[in-house]
């Protein structure tokens, strides 16, 4: 057995398969194990540890599926997804006969992160009956329109109030969005580069900071709309 190991199974110590042979991580994960406890239990393991860092095709891949499903994957965590996945499409791809059955190997990832089990129960890699999975929209907390993409200002009432909410499917196949309780939303102001204050999806400036983050608006006109309600 093969696994991937993220930073905060180093951090909190999780236990290790006695069936885990090997062990790989990613270097960014390595960095991040800064503090004496992380790295003491780091060097329990240092003799079945190898460091590979996950093709760029694997993380260009992995950092679409983040973003089309708000999971806040970080850099390291992407990496670790994109690591199980390459590994697993290694060892565990290959077309099984007699002359190969003993050179196979399962690969796990062991993770304490919810967003990096949600990423790979999406790509069939992670089995835990017990694991509930979610999906992630995105929700206005003042008119609580939802909504697939990420956003600044609701498309709806045009305020800055959308936050991110879980999703999960009820009997009826239908969607439940679960929410937090005891939530008190905190209003967020942004600011552009300059440090001018954006108010809204149609300010100019706002336009200008959406360029410089690389990604682009759609905005309401006829055409969108209708195309929207055709879908």
């Amino acid at each position: 057995m093969i696994a991937v190991v993220d930073t905060c199974y180093f951090l909190r110590r999780g236990s290790i398969n006695q069936n885990i042979k090997k062990i790989y991580i990613p270097n960014s994960v390595k960095k991040e194990l800064i503090n004496e406890q992380s790295r003491e239990y780091y060097n329990l393991y240092k003799y079945m540890i190898e460091i590979k860092n996950p093709s760029e095709s694997y993380v260009n891949y992995i950092s679409l599926i983040n973003k089309k499903m708000h999971l806040n994957l970080s850099n390291a965590d992407i990496d670790i997804v994109a690591l199980t996945l390459e590994l697993h499409e290694i060892f565990c791809s290959t077309w099984v006969d007699t002359t190969n059955l003993n050179e196979l190997d399962e690969v796990v990832c062991l993770t304490l992160d919810n967003g990096i089990k949600q990423c790979l129960k999406h790509l069939d890699i992670y089995n835990d009956d017990k694991f509930i999975s979610k999906i992630y929209k995105m929700r206005c907390f003042a008119c609580f329109a939802m909504y697939d993409e990420k956003l600044d200002f609701c498309k709806k009432c045009g305020m800055n109030t959308i936050t991110r909410v879980s999703v999960v499917l009820d009997e009826n196949n239908k969607e439940k969005v679960l929410l937090k309780k005891g939530y008190k939303f905190i209003p967020k102001v942004l600011y552009d580069k300059k440090g001018v204050e954006l108010k809204s999806s149609g300010q100019r400036e706002y336009e200008h900071y959406i360029k410089s983050k690389g990604y682009k608006v759609k905005k309401n006109t006829l055409t969108n709309v209708l195309g929207d309600l055709k879908e």
